[in-house]
């Protein structure tokens, strides 16, 4: 494991050059390529800040709507690709209702939202429960 800088300091750090350096002196197509590079190193370093743990807290949430218990079998990634698999399966066999599953879907897509598009993540979504 590296140590300083991080891989969080240094994506912001490339973020920063990009927006701040380099985009005011573009324009036309460069310039628009190049937010859009700012852009994703962002996610990228929200990711690196915020992904595992909201990882590891829609896997949780998963197996505990599904009621069985996690395994720490393959990366965290495939768990909850795998328990998300499931838990469409128990969705289409009647096992789970949406209204149950609602509230877990809603945080799995909160968190997501947050690294992709933060500020999205706080939209108020009670009016459209199931």
């Amino acid at each position: 494991m590296q140590d300083r800088p991080t891989a969080a300091e240094l994506l912001a750090t490339v973020a920063t050059y990009l927006e701040e350096e380099l985009m005011p002196a573009l324009d036309g197509p460069l310039a628009y390529r190049t937010r859009v590079a700012a852009n994703l190193v962002g996610m990228l370093e929200r990711e690196v800040a915020l992904g595992h743990a909201s990882l590891t807290r829609e896997r949780d949430a998963v197996a505990a709507l599904l009621g069985i218990a996690v395994l720490a079998d393959g990366t965290l990634e495939a768990q909850v690709a795998g328990l998300n698999r499931r838990l469409v399966a128990a969705i289409d066999a009647g096992r789970v209702t949406h209204a149950q599953a609602w509230p877990v879907l809603m945080d799995s897509a909160r968190a997501k939202l947050a690294i992709i598009r933060p500020g999205y993540d706080a939209y108020d979504a009670r009016g459209e429960l199931p």
